[in-house]
Parts: C-alpha cells; sequence; structure tokens
C-alpha cells in the first residue's frame, strides 16, 4: 500500500467556553487559541474530554482538575511531572490558565510548575496529603 495524500485535516475545536464529551489534540487548541490572539487557553470548563499530546501542561490561576484520569505514570506518578530548569521560564509548555477539568483523560501529557505545585500534584496523584 502506498500513501499518496499526505495532508491531514482536522475539524476546528473552537473558541467555546465550555467543552463536553469532544476528543481534543493539545497541540491545536493551543494553535487556535494563537491565532485568536491568546498567549495560553484560559477561563475554559472541559467535561469528560480526552486530550491528547504530546503536550506539557503549566495549570495557572486557579485551574483545578477534578476526577480526572491523569494518564499512564507507568508505576510512578513523577514520570507525569517535569520541574522547570529555569528560575523564570519555561519554553514548549501549554499554558492553562483558570481552567476546569473535570472527568477528563489525558494521554501522552505531562505537567509543570513551581515546586510547590509538583509537590502538591504529585501528592494528589499518589493519594497521600501534601
Amino acid at each position: 500500500m502506498q500513501i499518496t495524500d499526505t495532508s491531514l485535516t482536522l475539524p476546528i475545536i473552537g473558541p467555546d467556553p465550555t467543552y463536553e464529551d469532544r476528543h481534543i489534540w493539545l497541540p491545536q487548541l493551543t494553535i487556535e487559541a494563537a491565532q485568536a490572539g491568546s498567549a495560553m487557553i484560559e477561563g475554559k470548563t472541559f467535561i469528560n474530554c480526552r486530550f491528547e499530546g504530546p503536550a506539557v501542561l503549566l495549570p495557572l490561576g486557579r485551574t483545578s482538575f477534578s476526577n480526572c484520569n491523569l494518564g499512564d505514570s507507568m508505576g510512578d506518578a513523577r514520570n507525569l511531572l517535569l520541574k522547570p530548569m529555569g528560575a523564570a521560564k519555561v519554553t514548549g509548555i501549554i499554558p492553562v490558565r483558570d481552567c476546569t477539568f473535570e472527568g477528563c483523560a489525558f494521554f501522552l501529557v505531562g505537567f509543570t510548575g513551581p515546586d510547590a505545585f509538583l509537590e502538591q500534584f504529585q501528592a494528589s496523584l499518589e493519594g497521600t496529603p501534601a
């Protein structure tokens, strides 16, 4: 079999404030936000959505995750976390500010943030108090 059409067409995700039961490729959501003039995903609610990477999310503000499957940690919750090495910035991430994720699933997605966030996030993944 020979592939002659190498194009890939994806439906527009759109600028909705709430997304429910959607399959979302995070790089595409980021590009759509940038095309609309935003440097981040902000003020959105996601209910029962499936997110696919590859991607690294930087939760900011009041972003929350409730009853979510944050991905396969391969036996160690720390595998989902990436620690920033610079003092001020992280390059190549997807910032999400004041977003709500309820009952969502994440595939090939990592999470980053300051040390306090990473410690709290790790504790929540492991089911232990921070």
